[in-house]
Formats: structure tokens, sequence, C-alpha cells
């Protein structure tokens, strides 16, 4: 404390008092990180109101709910929309559908331009390999990879496996060696229930929870400058191929 005090006294005399009063001795800055935006509700529940460019994120949700699928989307049409409100070209997209479960008419009712989505349906086996050539592409702004229905991304076996996560634990790593620095962000599709020894090392995790048919609660767990979030509750639905909202309130 006495070294700080001392500290202070000196700026004051270089600097003046002013000055020296909006310094706080021995505190480091974070430099902000470029984020991608994204609208309310979903932009009043993250940190700058969007999502790490140059990093990957982690959606987790219970199997079978799907809300991380709709904000990976909503994700995918913010980045269009802005590209295209700069004067640029509509951003490209990206979708890695595994399992082959992405519904045309429902992604563009969340407002993606399809004629700039790519979707790649590799084999499971291939998932991780094929997401990493894609990411190093430098092509795409977001890319998303649904990561959860690899073996052990669920704890509904009698003896859960760890190999499956944690493979992919080195995968994140590795997309987020390929994407540093750029302006593409990659979302990661996953499983609340998730069996795991350790948790990805993504820029970002966000878990999602049910509340009822049109809220959701959104909790960022981890974030890369330590904002973590209690649950917070907000109006959304997932869209569907009759209804191009894809969030109310």
């Amino acid at each position: 404390m006495a070294i700080a005090e001392a500290s202070r006294k000196a700026v004051e005399r270089w600097a003046g008092s002013s000055l020296a009063s909006s310094i706080r001795v021995g505190a480091v800055s974070e430099p902000t990180r470029p984020a991608l935006q994204v609208g309310p509700p979903l932009s009043s529940v993250l940190p700058e109101g969007g999502f790490p460019e140059g990093g990957v994120v982690e959606l987790a949700s219970p199997a079978n709910l799907g809300h991380g699928l709709g904000i990976a989307l909503a994700a995918c049409s913010a980045s269009q929309r802005a590209s295209a409100q700069s004067g640029g070209e509509t951003a490209w997209c990206a979708f890695l559908d595994p399992d082959a479960t992405l519904f045309g008419p429902a992604v563009q009712a969340s407002g993606v331009c399809l004629e700039r989505l790519l979707v790649v349906r590799s084999p499971r086996p291939l998932l991780a390999k094929v997401a990493l050539r894609v990411a190093l592409s430098h092509i795409f702004s977001v890319i998303v990879v649904d990561v959860a229905g690899v073996p052990g991304g669920s704890s509904s076996n009698a003896s859960p496996r760890h190999e499956a996560m944690d493979v992919w634990s080195k995968v994140t790593r590795r997309l987020a060696i390929a994407i540093e620095k750029s302006k593409t962000t990659v979302f990661l599709l996953t499983r609340l229930e998730a069996a795991r020894s350790s948790a990805l090392p993504a820029a970002m995790r966000v878990e999602l929870e049910n509340r009822g048919a049109e809220s959701l609660l959104v909790r960022v767990a981890k974030d890369k400058l330590g904002r973590v979030t209690s649950p917070r509750e907000i109006a959304w639905t997932r869209p569907s191929a009759g209804d191009p909202a894809r969030a109310t309130g």
C-alpha cells in the first residue's frame, strides 16, 4: 500500500493531480475485443452485446432443445446483415451438419441468406478435420459446428465416455489458433449433459435452458476476460418455416 501511494504521488507530481486521479496504479486495462453484435434481446445478456470475433464460442444446451442452433443462426443473420449495411458483399457463413438435421425453410426464417450459407455434411469421424479446414480458409464470418451428436457427447449411456469431448478440447485449441486475429467466429453446438473430463478451451461458453414456450435462460459460464453471469431470462422462440420471427421482446 505504501509503495502504491508513493507511486501515485510521483504520478501526480509528473502529470498533475487531475490526470493522476483517473489512473489506478498497478491496474492493467484490458483491450477491447471486437465483437459480432447481435440484436435484442440476446444482446442484453452478452458481454459487449455479442460474441467475440476471432474466437470460439461453445453453445451448450440440453439434448433436443435446439436453441443453440437458433442462436447460432441468429449470429449468422447478424453477420450477414452487418456486412450488407457496411456496403460490402453479404458475408459467407458455414454450417457443418454431419447428421443432416438442418431444415432449410427454418434457416431462411431465421434471416440467414441461403445463397451465402455453405452446408457441409461430412461424416462424423471427419468432422473435426473438416471444421479445421473450413476455419483455415478464412472465407467465412461465422462457422457453426454441430458437435452435440459425437460419441461420448451424451450422459445417457451406462458408461459415459470422455474420449470424444477430450478430442474436441484439442480441436478447439486448433480452431482458436486458425481464426486468431480474424473476424471469424466459430460456434460449437454441444450438450449441457455431455460427459467430459474438462471444459473446452473456448473463448466463451454460453449455457442455455428452456424456460417456457417463448422464453430462454441464458448464462455466460465462461468468458476470456472473466465475465461470468447468472442465468437471465429472455423472450425467445425458435424460428419455423411459417414464422420469420426468431425472437420477441
